[in-house]
């Protein structure tokens, strides 16, 4: 690989939250060698690619996707969430292989997302995603996968939708974390409270699921071997359960109470609140004309933004992901809504969002020694978030792709 240089380019510093002008990014071998507020001179055979007026940002995280029907958001406009999603979940592994590697795509060239907690998909199939991207049969931005998704028989992600695994008691819950373990996920994940899929059959996100016991044996096998544990929570109870048993990230988290909120404070656990991808779910039902379901909806989804408030002012770890129908841009853009500046909302995509996932050492910032994971744009973000419509480069790890390359995905264009 070529050295490359970006010249003259204004760089965001997350420290500062600042850009600092006229910056030149020296790459080497995929990671970034030297930012410099000096002219750095290229060696023989250096790409130059020229920066002036334009800001170069660390890539963005989504820390809760679902690659393999993530392109239920972008090619159906209208309909029931739950019926879409439900039948991607049980097309063949071939196609929703096929469906994961477009929808990465998308989301690093459409969104400059570098990247991705692939937060639960059946047969390990985001195992392989990521593999095949590490032994470099595909490009694709980084993945950290989960393995497949742990519920309760009947519980969230089996009713309405076919995309979890059904695991009870503290014996079987062990077991088949160290069966996905075996499998070399780099994280679990639980759903330990009902959700919104199957809230027209009786679901509700207030039910919690999984027992005390049960949660804390699937966080001991997994912190055995080094792995953390996210979980799916959108009621107080099952979060302060969860909490208490040791788990790492809540994900969600639309009912939450301040006293569970402080109880994350204290114990340093972040959040992941999927704002965009769950307001998603309630305008689907809504424009598709079920109002029974969509007033099912408005309890849980109305309350959100006032929990990420409050977790905002207290000062608890937030970080970017989407879900199956949102957007890591729309996410920060609620944020905003929520009391975070565009500079707060940016850093919760990078940085912020990199320590959540324990990354912070190798991505998340424009640093020497990081890996060179960045996003060109042609406007300032901190001044107008809608920059990111405008999104002209990707790096990953120094290679750069462009937004055309997309066409590649679709025949005819």
């Amino acid at each position: 690989m070529n050295d490359l240089i970006i010249r003259q380019v204004n760089c965001y510093d997350t420290l500062s939250q600042a850009f600092r002008g006229n910056c030149d990014i020296l790459i080497k071998d995929g990671r970034i060698e030297n930012v410099s507020m000096e002219r750095l001179e290229a060696a023989a055979g250096c790409e130059i690619i020229n920066g002036e007026s334009k800001y170069l940002i660390p890539g963005l995280f989504n820390l809760h996707s679902h690659p393999q029907r993530r392109h239920v958001s972008m090619n159906e406009k209208s309909g029931p969430f739950r019926v879409g999603a439900a039948a991607v979940e049980d097309l063949p592994d071939t196609q929703r292989m096929a469906y994961a590697i477009r929808n990465i795509w998308t989301e690093m060239l459409l969104e400059g997302v570098t990247t991705i907690r692939a937060a639960g998909s059946k047969n390990c199939l985001n195992i392989e995603l990521r593999d095949a991207i590490t032994n470099g049969i595909i490009c694709g931005p980084n993945i950290i996968a989960t393995g497949p998704i742990l519920s309760t028989t009947g519980g969230h992600a089996t009713v309405g939708i076919d995309g979890a695994m059904e695991v009870d008691g503290v014996d079987e819950v062990r077991k088949t974390v160290r069966m996905i373990l075996k499998k070399e996920a780099d994280w679990i994940k639980l759903c330990v409270s009902g959700g919104l899929a199957g809230i027209h059959k009786g679901e509700h996100p207030s039910m919690v699921q999984f027992t005390y016991d049960e949660v804390a044996a699937a966080v001991d096998e997994a912190h055995r071997k080094n792995r953390k544990v996210m979980v799916h929570c959108m009621s107080s109870e099952a979060a302060e359960m969860a909490i208490k048993a040791g788990v790492d990230c809540i994900e969600h988290g639309n009912l939450l109470t301040e006293n569970v909120l402080g109880l994350m404070k204290e114990k340093s656990i972040p959040f992941v609140p999927t704002m965009s991808g769950i307001w998603k779910v309630y305008q689907r039902e809504f424009d598709a004309g079920n109002t029974r379901v969509a007033n099912l909806l408005r309890e849980v989804i109305f309350p959100h933004k006032d929990v990420v408030r409050h977790a905002i002012d207290a000062g608890i770890l937030i970080g970017t992901g989407t879900d199956t129908l949102g957007s890591v841009i729309e996410e920060m853009r609620m944020f905003i809504q929520c009391g975070m500046t565009n500079a707060q909302a940016l850093n919760a995509a990078t940085i912020n969002s990199a320590r959540i996932v324990d990354l912070e050492g190798r991505t998340g910032t424009i640093e020497p020694g990081k890996n060179a994971d960045l996003v060109l744009l042609g406007g300032n973000p901190l001044k107008n978030i809608d920059e990111f419509k405008h999104i002209e480069k990707v790096f990953l790890k120094g290679k750069v792709f462009e937004p055309r390359l997309l066409q590649v995905f679709t025949y005819g264009s």
